[in-house]
C-alpha cells in the first residue's frame, strides 16, 4: 500500500514539473531576424535570433514591460525603444539601447553579465551578431 502510494505521489510530482509548465507557456516565434524599424538607419548587418535559444530565460527579462497576460509588443512599439536618431543613441529610450545598453535587459548587457559571471553565454563582440555581408 505504501509502496503505491509513492509511486503515485512521485508521478503526480513529475506530471506538475514537467507537464503543467507548458499549459502557461508562451507561444513565442521561433527563430526570426532582428532589425532597425523603419526610418532607422542600420550601420550593421541585420541579427538572427533564436527564441529558443533563449526558452530558458523568463520573457520578462527581455519583455521588462509585459504584464504576461497582454501581447508581447515589439521594442520599437511606441512608448517603449522608439528613438531611432543618431544622437539619442545611448538614451534608455532609444531603439539602440534595448539590445547595446549595459542593463542587464539588453542583449549585451546580459551577456556580458554571464561572461563575468563565467557562466556559458552568447556572442558579446559586434561581429558574433553582425555578421559580415
Amino acid at each position: 500500500m505504501k509502496k503505491t502510494l509513492l509511486i503515485c505521489m512521485v508521478t503526480a510530482a513529475l506530471v506538475c514539473a514537467f507537464a503543467l509548465p507548458t499549459l502557461y507557456a508562451v507561444d513565442a516565434p521561433g527563430d526570426m531576424v532582428l532589425k532597425a524599424p523603419a526610418g532607422a538607419k542600420m550601420t550593421k548587418q541585420p541579427v538572427n535570433f533564436s527564441h529558443k535559444g533563449h526558452a530558458a530565460l523568463d520573457c520578462k527579462k527581455c519583455h521588462h514591460t509585459w504584464d504576461g497576460a497582454a501581447a508581447v509588443k515589439k521594442c520599437s512599439t511606441e512608448g517603449c525603444h522608439v528613438d531611432t536618431s543618431k544622437k539619442g543613441k545611448k538614451k534608455p529610450e532609444s531603439f539602440y539601447s534595448a539590445f547595446h545598453a549595459k542593463s542587464a535587459q539588453s542583449c549585451v548587457g546580459c551577456h556580458k553579465a554571464l561572461k563575468k559571471a563565467k557562466a556559458k553565454t552568447g556572442p558579446t563582440k559586434c561581429s558574433a551578431c553582425h555578421p559580415k555581408k
